[in-house]
């Protein structure tokens, strides 16, 4: 039943994006770039967002015919990954809506569904890996490029990781990293191998850190003007920059960012341990994603001719 007084579609937006104001900042930032519209440094967005689009126009004056218009104009030149999360995401701002009785047309359905884009194929295998790292010349850079790499973690989980989440446990003789904010919203444990072991503590005998500085740092400052500073925190664009330059260096023809990091480290993780329960149980709990989503995009089993040769007799008489 559509309310007496319709709100305008940006007084809609606002209220359907504070429901989403607990979700991690990526999350948000990602209904608010959709619908209200945002700069993203010097990217050409895709399209209007939906509130400048429709500007003063009130909820229940949209129509289908509306909504698609807006959509196509939105996504034009996006890649499939990019129309699949804009379809997502406004469709659930178009459903809530309707939920609240701001319109009685089901104007979702007048958005395609865009199915995501299929896994990423570039990983990097162990030694290039190494090669990469070794062509980083400064060592902030270089520890938090290693720290993706050999955590297989989101870039957003290290840019928030501070000094005092990182702690040596004496029984095992390893680091162990404490996550307290994650997507999932669980906290998680994470196991750190050896090869972080010597960036943990030389930065923190260069550094001399406190527990509430960042674990990954950067500079402050403009142009020549910009000095490293231990307790300024590293942002995932200078992360990647960092790794584009670097893949330069090394002569590797695909992208390398941090995103390649976390499926560079599931990729050998299988490899390395292969893809039964456990495996992928102690690989879900480093990462922090489901043994499902794992299986289904990093296990793949290849069938050959010989392997479909037991359907030959398959449904004769002589079969048991």
């Amino acid at each position: 039943m559509t309310r007496r007084s319709s709100p305008y579609v940006i007084d809609a937006v606002e209220e359907f994006l504070a429901t989403k104001q607990t979700r991690e900042r990526k999350t948000l930032y990602a209904y608010t770039a959709i619908l209200r519209g945002s700069e993203r440094g010097t990217k050409k967005p895709l399209g209007l967002a939906l509130a400048p689009h429709f500007q003063n126009r009130r909820f229940d004056s949209l129509t289908p015919h509306d909504v698609s218009l807006w959509f196509s104009q939105r996504v034009r030149g996006g890649a499939q990954d990019t129309k699949n999360r804009i379809s997502k995401n406004s469709r659930a701002f178009l459903k809530f809506a309707r939920e609240r009785g701001y319109t009685s047309v089901d104007l979702a359905a007048a958005i395609p569904v865009f199915s995501a884009g299929g896994p990423r194929l570039e990983w990097l295998a162990w030694n290039e890996v190494h090669a990469l790292l070794q062509a980083i010349p400064e060592l902030r850079l270089r520890m938090a490029a290693a720290w993706l790499f050999y955590t297989g973690c989101r870039v957003s989980e290290a840019t928030r990781a501070q000094q005092q989440d990182v702690r040596f446990r004496q029984g095992t003789g390893s680091y162990l990293w404490s996550i307290p904010k994650t997507k999932t919203h669980i906290p998680r444990l994470v196991w750190l191998p050896d090869g972080l072991k010597s960036y943990i503590e030389q930065s923190r005998e260069n550094n001399r850190s406190r527990p509430e500085w960042p674990l990954l740092w950067d500079c402050e400052g403009r142009g020549f003007g910009r000095v490293e500073n231990p307790a300024a925190s590293i942002t995932g664009r200078t992360i990647n920059n960092a790794l584009d330059a670097a893949r330069g260096r090394c002569g590797f023809a695909f992208r390398v960012t941090a995103h390649v990091a976390k499926h560079s480290y599931c990729t050998n993780w299988i490899k390395a341990y292969g893809s039964d329960e456990l495996a992928m149980v102690k690989l879900s709990r480093q990462v922090g994603t489901s043994v499902r989503v794992l299986r289904e995009t990093y296990v793949h089993i290849d069938l050959s001719d010989d392997d479909w040769a037991h359907i030959k007799g398959f449904g004769s008489r002589t079969t048991a």
